[in-house]
C-alpha cells in the first residue's frame, strides 16, 4: 500500500512537470449495484470499433427480457423427409450475434469446470513454440494442397494469429457494450500503463478493454486493476513456460511466452464474458491445403462427440473430416464461402442431434463410427425418456478485421431434456412440431443415422414422440 501511495505521489509530480492537469489512476472499488459507475468519463475516452457503433441495446427492443428471465429460444432445424447436408446459413442481423439467456451464469460455470478438467484439449492458440518452419521456406511449400502433411507455422503466422485473436476480443467487448450496456460496464479507458477494465456485472468480474495493449503486458502485478483471468493457475505451467528454440543460425536460445500467456488470458476472459464457444480460423502463410483456413485459436468446451484438439491447426475440410459426404456436397462450398465472405456479415446456421446422458463436454459417446454395431436401448432403459435429450447448436460466422480477416466460428450450445423441457415447451410440445421431428428422425439415411448414433436412441425417441402424438 505504501508503494502505491508513493508511486500516485510520483505520478502527480511528473505530470505538473509536463503540464498534465490530470489526475492520477485510482483503484477499482469493488462493485455494489447501488453506486455510481466509476470514473464515468471512461466511456467518453474510449469507444467501441466500428462496425458495432450502430448497434442498439436490447433493452430498447419492445419484447425485451432480463437475462435470467430470457428462456432459451426454440429453434426448429429439422423438417419431416430426406436428411440433407447443407450450408443451411442463413443472414442474421448484427446485433444476434452472440445472446444472453436464463443459461448463461450456469453456462458459463460449467464451461470452466470443463477447461480446468480439459485444458490442453479445449483451449488453443497458435505460440512461438510451434513454429516449424522459416521465413525463407515459405516459397518452397506455398500453396501445398496435400492433406496429409503437417501445418507449417512462421513466426508471422504467430503474430498474425495474435492479431487475429485482439481484432475478436475487440469485437466481442465492443458487441457487448454496445448490446447489453446494462451488464457490460466500461469502468476504466486504456492508458500508457494499463490496458483499461470493463466490468461484467453479471459475474462481477473485470477483464482487460484494450487486448492489445494487455498482450504486452509483463509480470509486473497489476492486481489492482484485478483483471479476473490474469495470472490464473487454471493455466497449465507447461503452455507458457520458457523454452529453448534454435535461431536462424543454428544456436539455442532462451525463448519466453509471456505473451503467449497474455493470449490465453484473453481467450480466457471471451470464455467468462460469453457462453458461447468461440473459434478462430484463418490460413497459414505457407497458403496451405490449397490456402484452405486453419482451426488455430479459441475453445471449444462444449465439443459434442469428438476430442477438440483433434481439430487444432488442421484445415476446414480435415475438420469436417468425420462429417459423411462432406468432400462430396460441401467441400468447394464450404471454402468458397469462407474465402469470399464479407467483413462484418453475419450468418446463422442450425443442426440438431440427440444423446443418452446430459454431458455438454463429450468426445467419443455421441459419434457412431461406420462399422460400428450400435445396440437400440429400449424406452423402459431409458427411464421412459428421462435420459433422452435433443441437442441443437446455434453456430454462427462472422468475419472479422480490418488486418486479420479471420473467421470467428462460434457455438451456442442447446440442450433440452426430451421429457422434461422439450415435451413441455409451448413451442416444442406443439403437436405439428412433434411430427415433424419424428418425421425427421425416420427420414435420417443411414449413413447420417450412424455418425448421429440413430440406432442406440431412435426407435426410443420415435416411439415416445408417436406415444405423444396418439394422445394428443
Amino acid at each position: 500500500l505504501l508503494l502505491y501511495i508513493c508511486y500516485l505521489i510520483y505520478k502527480d509530480v511528473t505530470s505538473a512537470k509536463k503540464g498534465d492537469k490530470q489526475s492520477s489512476q485510482e483503484p477499482i472499488p469493488e462493485h455494489r449495484e447501488d453506486s455510481a459507475p466509476v470514473n464515468s468519463t471512461a466511456q467518453s475516452k474510449w469507444q467501441p470499433i466500428q462496425l458495432m457503433q450502430s448497434i442498439e441495446p436490447i433493452s430498447s427492443e419492445p419484447d425485451y427480457k432480463p437475462w435470467e428471465k430470457n428462456e432459451p429460444y426454440p429453434y426448429k432445424p429439422f423438417k419431416p423427409g430426406e436428411y440433407r447436408l447443407t450450408m443451411g446459413v442463413r443472414s442474421l442481423p448484427l446485433e444476434n450475434w452472440l445472446v444472453l439467456e436464463d443459461t448463461y451464469k450456469n453456462r458459463i460455470e460449467t464451461k470452466w469446470e470443463i477447461i480446468k478438467a480439459n485444458y490442453k484439449d479445449v483451449i488453443y492458440h497458435v505460440d512461438p513454440s510451434m513454429v516449424n518452419c522459416s521465413e525463407e521456406e515459405i516459397g518452397k511449400n506455398s500453396a501445398d494442397d496435400s492433406f496429409d502433411k503437417e501445418t507449417l507455422i512462421t513466426d508471422k503466422d504467430v503474430e498474425n494469429c495474435n492479431l487475429s485473436l485482439c481484432e475478436l476480443y475487440e469485437h466481442v467487448t465492443s458487441y457487448l457494450h454496445q448490446r447489453f450496456p446494462q451488464y457490460f460496464e466500461v469502468l476504466l479507458s486504456p492508458t500508457e500503463e494499463t490496458a483499461g477494465v470493463i466490468h461484467n456485472k453479471i459475474l462481477n468480474e473485470f477483464h482487460p478493454l484494450d487486448p492489445f495493449k494487455y498482450l504486452q503486458m509483463e509480470d509486473t502485478d497489476h492486481g489492482f486493476l484485478n483483471y479476473r483471468c490474469m495470472n490464473v493457475d487454471i493455466i497449465p505451467q507447461e503452455v507458457t513456460q520458457p523454452s529453448l528454440r534454435k535461431d536462424k543460425v543454428g544456436y539455442l536460445t532462451a525463448v519466453t511466452y509471456t505473451k503467449t500467456r497474455r493470449a490465453h488470458e484473453l481467450i480466457l476472459s471471451i470464455c467468462r464474458m460469453v457462453e458461447e464457444d468461440l473459434l478462430l480460423l484463418l490460413p497459414n502463410v505457407n497458403k496451405q491445403f490449397d490456402n484452405e483456413y486453419i482451426l488455430q485459436s479459441g475453445c471449444f468446451a462444449f465439443a459434442a462427440g469428438f476430442n477438440p484438439r483433434e481439430r487444432y491447426l488442421r484445415p476446414l475440410t480435415l475438420v469436417h473430416g468425420p462429417v459423411p459426404e462432406y468432400k462430396k456436397n460441401l467441400q468447394s462450398q464450404m471454402n468458397r464461402f469462407f474465402q469470399t465472405h464479407k467483413q462484418g456479415k453475419t450468418v446463422m446456421r442450425l443442426n440438431f442431434s440427440f444423446q443418452t446422458h446430459e454431458k455438454l463436454y463429450v468426445t467419443n459417446e455421441n459419434k457412431g463410427k461406420g462399422d460400428e454395431a450400435i445396440r437400440a436401448k429400449t424406452l423402459e432403459e431409458l427411464h421412459d425418456g428421462h435420459d433422452l435429450f435433443y441437442r441443437s447448436e446455434r453456430q454462427c460466422l462472422i468475419k472479422i478485421g480490418p488486418q486479420s480477416n479471420a473467421m470467428c466460428f462460434s457455438v451456442k450450445t442447446y440442450l433440452w431434456n426430451i421429457v422434461e423441457q422439450f415435451l413441455q415447451n409451448d413451442y416444442y410440445s406443439q403437436p405439428y412440431v412433434v411430427r415433424d421431428l419424428c418425421d425427421a428422425i425416420k427420414g435420417m439415411q443411414d449413413v447420417v443415422g450412424q455418425y448421429k448414433r440413430k440406432p442406440e436412441w431412435g426407435p426410443a425417441l420415435v416411439e415416445l414422440l408417436e406415444k405423444r402424438l396418439k394422445n394428443t
